[in-house]
């Protein structure tokens, strides 16, 4: 009997071990340095709202380079894309972000299109030791030395946006009075606050007035008598699409035809030309951060790869830098030579990345902004977003309003 007593012990202890060990985290196999069959990358941006178009284009455009790496073996592991919606709205991202710092599996995250979004999540993704890579919030105090190294920024910031800008329309069109209308938000704050320190520069410019509005504002006919009353030679947007889009189209309807509208990225893309209409939209001039993608060849051969991998939404101004980020982020994986990855390798191998992707080379300097920011002009010119150089305006067969 005592025999049979110390054979069912054993037995008991042996399976009390095995089920230890397979309980004991063997499923994360960065604990035991063994290298994963799979990787988690987040994504976040505005999948569904007003910002639709700019967030899904972008969120295709960073799936594409990990369907690329996958199908190439580049990595000895596959990435695996969790894309998730931040709706332009800040609580929204901050769940997406809060559900991605969760899993354990989620080893980087890049997002935002909107910088109030990413004032949000950048504590949520510090506290959980994760990396964010930011590919579309332009807000300039979002890459600080106290953020730095955890958040990293791959395109310009509102001041460098602004600057190109400013001087283009002042010293090339030759528009010196302006009133700005901007939103509330820290995006529509530090624009405002930008685009009067570039003016500055210039001899002879002035601010006749400035409006503030709520984000989700649609009737700007109230501010839009104050501009007329103002008579400045253009209107400064400082928001996004959506806003814009509906100030250019009551603009038109208010019978303000000659005064010109200018605005950095946040206005440029399909959501603004679909709110404001054709005609409403026609001669707007705006900005995109980074180069042409059409007058390159990477550019050339990303968006044959775009359209081949049968996304419909269209390439928007910062889909580029989307995908762009998503190489800095494949670089920084194969930077760790054989290393098994995990969130702390990965926030100093994003910070102290040096590669070439879409857009040219990628440093971050001791802030982490990317160190080579580029900007490029367009014009809004039957429906659509034309490069200024290839624009009828720019050849001088279309002119500009002027009053």
């Amino acid at each position: 009997m005592k025999l049979k007593k110390w054979l069912v012990l054993a037995v008991v202890l042996m399976m009390a071990v095995v089920l230890l060990a397979g309980c004991g985290g063997g499923t994360d196999e960065s604990d035991n340095g063994t290298m994963p069959e799979t990787i988690k990358i987040g994504f976040m941006g505005p999948i569904t709202g007003a910002n639709a178009a700019e967030g899904s284009a972008a969120r295709n455009a960073f799936q594409l380079v990990f369907d690329q790496a996958n199908a190439a073996g580049t990595l000895p592991y596959k990435v695996e894309v969790v894309a998730m919606d931040d709706a332009s709205k800040p609580e929204a991202g901050a769940s997406a972000a809060q559900k991605l710092v969760a899993d354990p599996e989620v080893l980087a995250i890049s997002g935002h299109w909107n910088s109030p979004v990413a004032e949000a999540t950048i504590p949520i993704c510090k506290a959980a030791g994760t990396p964010l890579l930011i590919w579309g919030a332009i807000g300039a105090s979002l890459t600080n030395e106290n953020n730095y190294p955890y958040i990293t920024r791959i395109c310009p910031t509102d001041a460098q946006e602004n600057g190109p800008l400013v001087k283009e329309v002042v010293e090339g069109l030759g528009y010196k009075t302006f009133y700005i209308i901007s939103d509330t938000t820290s995006y529509g704050k530090s624009n405002t606050e930008a685009f009067q320190a570039e003016l500055k520069n210039y001899e002879g410019t002035k601010v006749v007035g400035i409006d503030e509005f709520q984000t989700g504002t649609t009737d700007f006919r109230s501010i839009l008598a104050k501009v007329k009353a103002a008579n400045p030679d253009a209107i400064f947007f400082g928001g996004v699409a959506l806003e814009g889009g509906l100030v250019a189209r009551q603009k038109k309807e208010a019978g303000m035809d000659k005064i010109f509208m200018c605005g950095i990225s946040g206005i440029c893309s399909e959501d603004f030309l679909t709110a404001a209409g054709a005609k409403a939209a026609e001669g707007v001039f705006s900005d995109k951060p980074g180069t042409d993608p059409t007058k390159t060849p990477e550019g050339q051969k990303f968006l044959a790869d775009y359209k081949a991998a049968g996304f419909t939404e269209p390439v928007g101004a910062f889909t580029p830098y989307a995908y762009y980020a998503a190489q800095v982020i494949v670089a920084a994986l194969e930077s760790l030579n054989g290393e098994v990855p995990t969130r702390e390798n990965m926030v100093n191998a994003i910070a102290n990345v040096k590669t070439t992707g879409l857009l040219g080379e990628v440093s971050f300097n001791e802030i982490g902004q990317i160190n080579n920011p580029m900007v490029y002009n367009l014009v809004a010119q039957d429906g659509a977003w034309v490069n200024w150089d290839d624009s009828d305006y720019a050849k001088g067969t279309r002119s500009l309003p002027k009053k």
